[in-house]
């Protein structure tokens, strides 16, 4: 009796999660590279955002992170970042304006995200 309410437990938690993934907001999309840009840097990031969007293994896209790199170079790591405006452009894409803090400045960001039929959001 008690491993049938742990399975049912388990499965009732991981349908919860796959309708978490498949709801998330778009800005949550942005919060993944992001994240992952402080963690694991720039290639981490550009992957992250690509992620499941028509770019997604691009090289020209990819290679978004060299340009990553460079701001690097004179601005530091990042350290941080806000979401300063998100604007709801139509049912299915959002803009959002976004700062990464560097440790010796600021990088402003425009991200357009749109939604898939299924829920999620991907870098447009």
């Amino acid at each position: 009796m008690k491993s049938s309410i742990a399975v049912a437990l388990l499965a009732g938690a991981m349908l919860a999660q796959t309708a978490f993934a498949q709801t998330a907001t778009a800005r949550q999309q942005f919060e993944l590279g992001a994240n992952a840009y402080i963690k694991d840097g720039a290639n981490a990031a550009i992957a992250s955002w690509l992620k499941g969007s028509a770019l997604e293994g691009n090289v020209q896209a990819t290679s978004q992170a060299n340009g990553l790199k460079q701001i690097e170079d004179f601005y530091g790591k990042p350290e941080s970042f806000e979401v300063l405006r998100e604007t709801q452009v139509s049912e299915r894409a959002v803009t959002l304006l976004a700062v990464i803090n560097f440790q010796k400045g600021p990088l402003y960001t425009r991200f357009n995200l749109y939604r898939l039929q299924g829920g999620g959001w991907v870098t447009a």
